[in-house]
């Protein structure tokens, strides 16, 4: 007779894997801690991704999350919920620190390769995060197009790449080596490589 396992039950009942079928994705998917993790059914997992402790990904209804090979998700807690909506995150890192993305209603996010997210930040659809763009520290964005770096740009993180940052709650569109100044007030979208006087010029 198999015993009972009432958090398998409790797991299942609510629309995600058992801590099993979670450890299961190994090795193709690093699944760091198993039971710390929860995966709804629906989503979707590449070989290549690395999911640290805490991670939550969640598809709601109609909703359906897409996690592409190359990402990596933590440290620090990851929470992604579609809800009538999609996430596609391509081979980006998500953490460290805490990061929520969250998509309903049929506002989309779409994270793209080389995009950082961490330290606190919440996206809520819509939302494009370009490739090599970041969102960085306690703030919130909706309704934002971060645009891509340019092809052959240095990598993201160095003071030399022009890739967007993001630091304010509001609507916007930035482009490549753009960034918006301030934190509880907007003094505007100013280039980023003016705060990076050493970087080199081109």
């Amino acid at each position: 007779m198999t015993p009972a396992r009432p958090l398998d039950d409790a797991r299942l009942a609510a629309g995600f894997l058992t801590p099993d079928d979670v450890a299961a994705l190994a090795p193709d998917v690093l699944v760091l801690d198993p039971s710390s993790v929860l995966i709804g059914r629906s989503v979707r997992i590449e070989p290549g991704v690395v999911l640290y402790p805490g991670t939550v990904l969640e598809g709601r209804g109609t909703g359906t999350v897409v996690v592409r090979s190359g990402a990596r998700l933590g440290p620090g807690p990851v929470t992604v919920v579609a809800h009538g909506a999609d996430v596609e995150i391509g081979p980006a890192e998500l953490g460290p620190g805490s990061v929520t993305v969250v998509a309903t209603d049929a506002a989309d996010v779409v994270i793209g390769p080389g995009a950082r997210l961490s330290g606190g930040c919440l996206v809520e659809g819509p939302a494009t995060i370009g490739a090599g763009a970041q969102v960085i520290g306690p703030v919130s964005i909706r309704d934002v197009v971060l645009a891509a770096a340019p092809t052959g740009a240095p990598p993201t993180g160095t003071d030399a790449a022009p890739c967007p940052r993001f630091r304010q709650d509001l609507g916007v569109r930035l482009g490549a080596g753009d960034v918006v100044v301030g934190r509880t007030e907007v003094s505007g979208v100013e280039r980023q490589r003016g705060h990076h006087p050493d970087a080199p010029r081109r």
